[in-house]
C-alpha cells in the first residue's frame, strides 16, 4: 500500500510575553510610525522615511495604527510591532517592512484586533512576517512576502483564532522560508485567495507545502500560480486539511490555479468537501521516494467522511496523477445520468503520469468503487477500456482495492473554444450544463464569459466539449 506523508500543521499559541515593549495607553490614540519616532522610549527613530525599530512597540486596545504613505520601516532582531487595537494598513505608496540588515532576523507584525477588520494594501514584506490572532480578520490586497524567515510561524502569512475570515488577493510570496499562507490545525479560518502567486517557497525544505490550510465553512484557492523549487524536494503545492475532526459545512474550491514543479499538487485530507476543477497541474514530481508523495492530486480520507469532485484539470507529468486513500466519495467523473444530483462530466485529462517506469494516471488505493467516467487519458493511443486500463491502478490490478469506473471516456481532448451560441450545429442535438451539473434549455440561458459543457449528438456518436460563452 502507498504510504504517505501528512503535511505537519502546527496549533498555534499566542505570541509569549516579550521583553523591552513600549505600551501604548490605550486611551483612544491613532498611532502612526512618525509619532512613535516622536515619542521617547518607543525605539523608534527616523531618517527622512526610513523608520528603525529596536525595540518591540504595542499599540493596545483602545488605540489604533495607521500607516503612512512610501515609508519603510527596518526592524531589528526579533523586534515585533504588535496591534491590539484597530489598524490601517491601506496604502496607496508602497510600503516595505524589512531588516535592519541580512544578519537579523524580525518577527515582523503581530494583529489581535477584535474589533475591526485590518486593511493591508501595497504592503511589501522583505524577511519579516505577519501573525494574525485577532477575531475580526484581515483584508490584504497587492501585497508581497518576500524571503520571510520563519521567525514568526510556520508561514509568512499566519492565520489564527476559530471563525477570524481573511481574504487575499493579487499578492505574491516568493522563497520564503516555510509556507506562504498557512492556518492552525485546531482553528477553522474562513479564507478566499484570489490571483495570487507562489514562486519556490520553503527554502527551508521543510515539510511545509506553500499554502497549508485548515478546512473551514468556505476555503477557496482560485486563479492562482503555485510553482515549487526542484530542489524544495519536502515541499509540495497546496494541502487543506482537517487533522482534528472538525464537522459541519466545509467546502473546499481550488479552481483555475496552475500548479507545477513541487513535491505534490493538491491535497486534500480528511472530511470536507472539495471541488477541484480546471487547473493546471503539470511536473509535481520532485519528490525523492515515490511512497511518499508526488501526486498531482492526492485524496487522502481514512476515515470516510470526505466528498471529492474533480472536474476539468489537465494533470501530466507528475509521479501520480490522482492517487484515492480512502474518502466517502470520490468522484472524478460520472456522466451516466446527466439529470442526476452527482452528474460530473469529467473533463481530466491525464498525460504520462508515472514512476519507476509505470504509468499511474489514476490509482485507486482504497476499497471504495470510483466513478472516472468522461476523462481524456492521453497517456494512451486510444480511448478504449483496454488501453485505459494500462494507466489505472484498482481492482483488476489488487483484488483488495475499489474498481474504477472509468468508460465512457471521451475520444478527443476537450479544450475552451471561443463560442457564441448560434456557432453550434443546428442539425445535431445539444445538451448544455453548467459546470456544477446544471443543465441548461441552450447556451443563449448562459451569461458571457460562462464555462458550459455542450454534448453534441449526432446520430449514433456523442461529442462532450468544454464552452466559453462569447
Amino acid at each position: 500500500m502507498r504510504k504517505i506523508l501528512l503535511t505537519i500543521i502546527t496549533v498555534m499559541t499566542t505570541l509569549a510575553a516579550v521583553a523591552d515593549n513600549f505600551t501604548t495607553a490605550g486611551d483612544g490614540t491613532t498611532w502612526t510610525m512618525t509619532r512613535l519616532a516622536q515619542t521617547d522610549g518607543t525605539g523608534v527613530t527616523v531618517d527622512e522615511k526610513t523608520f528603525t525599530m529596536t525595540s518591540n512597540v504595542v499599540i493596545a486596545a483602545g488605540d489604533a495604527f495607521k500607516i503612512e504613505e512610501g515609508i519603510t520601516v527596518r526592524m531589528g532582531d526579533r523586534v515585533t510591532l504588535r496591534i491590539e487595537g484597530e489598524a490601517d494598513f491601506a496604502a496607496d505608496d508602497r510600503v516595505l517592512f524589512t531588516a535592519i540588515d541580512e544578519t537579523v532576523q524580525p518577527y515582523g507584525i503581530y494583529m489581535q484586533n477584535d474589533t475591526k477588520r485590518a486593511t493591508f494594501r501595497d504592503i511589501d514584506f522583505e524577511y519579516a512576517g505577519l501573525r494574525n490572532f485577532g477575531t475580526a480578520g484581515a483584508d490584504f490586497t497587492n501585497c508581497s512576502f518576500t524571503r520571510h524567515n520563519g521567525i514568526s510561524g510556520t508561514s509568512a502569512l499566519s492565520m489564527g483564532t476559530n471563525g477570524a475570515s481573511f481574504f487575499i488577493s493579487g499578492c505574491t510570496f516568493t522563497e520564503c522560508a516555510k509556507s506562504a499562507i498557512g492556518g492552525a490545525a485546531n482553528y477553522c479560518n474562513p479564507v478566499t485567495i484570489t490571483g495570487c502567486t507562489f514562486m519556490a517557497n520553503g527554502t527551508a525544505n521543510a515539510n511545509t507545502p506553500q499554502i497549508n490550510l485548515t478546512t473551514a465553512e468556505n476555503v477557496t484557492i482560485k486563479d492562482c500560480v503555485i510553482v515549487g523549487a526542484p530542489e524544495h524536494t519536502k515541499v509540495g503545492g497546496i494541502v487543506v486539511s482537517n487533522l482534528v475532526n472538525l464537522t459541519g459545512e466545509l467546502n473546499t474550491l481550488i479552481e483555475n490555479c496552475e500548479i507545477r514543479n513541487n513535491r505534490f499538487g493538491v491535497a486534500t485530507y480528511c472530511e470536507q468537501t472539495a471541488t477541484i476543477r480546471n487547473n493546471v497541474i503539470v511536473s509535481n514530481k520532485y519528490e525523492t521516494n515515490a511512497m511518499n508523495g508526488g501526486s498531482g492530486i492526492n485524496i487522502y480520507d481514512p476515515y470516510m467522511t470526505q466528498t471529492t469532485i474533480v472536474t476539468g484539470n489537465y494533470i501530466e507529468d507528475n509521479l501520480w496523477g490522482i492517487t484515492v486513500i480512502g474518502g466517502r466519495n470520490v468522484n472524478i467523473g460520472k456522466t451516466e445520468d446527466p439529470t442526476a444530483d452527482d452528474y460530473n462530466p469529467g473533463l481530466n485529462v491525464f498525460l504520462n503520469n508515472g514512476n519507476g517506469g509505470v504509468t499511474y494516471d489514476l490509482y485507486n488505493n482504497s476499497a471504495n468503487t470510483v466513478y472516472a467516467q468522461g476523462n481524456y487519458w492521453k497517456s494512451v493511443a486510444s480511448q478504449d477500456q483496454e488501453s485505459i486500463e494500462t494507466v489505472v491502478f484498482h481492482k483488476n490490478d489488487d483484488p483488495k482495492l475499489g474498481e474504477v469506473i472509468f468508460m465512457p471516456a471521451l475520444d478527443k481532448e476537450p479544450s475552451a473554444i471561443n463560442h457564441t451560441p448560434s456557432a453550434l450545429s443546428e442539425n445535431a442535438r445539444t445538451e448544455v450544463y453548467t459546470l456544477d451539473g446544471v443543465r441548461l434549455g441552450s447556451l443563449n440561458e448562459a451569461r458571457r464569459g460562462t464555462i458550459c459543457i455542450v454534448k453534441v449528438t449526432d446520430g449514433r456518436h456523442t461529442t462532450v466539449r468544454k464552452v466559453v460563452v462569447r
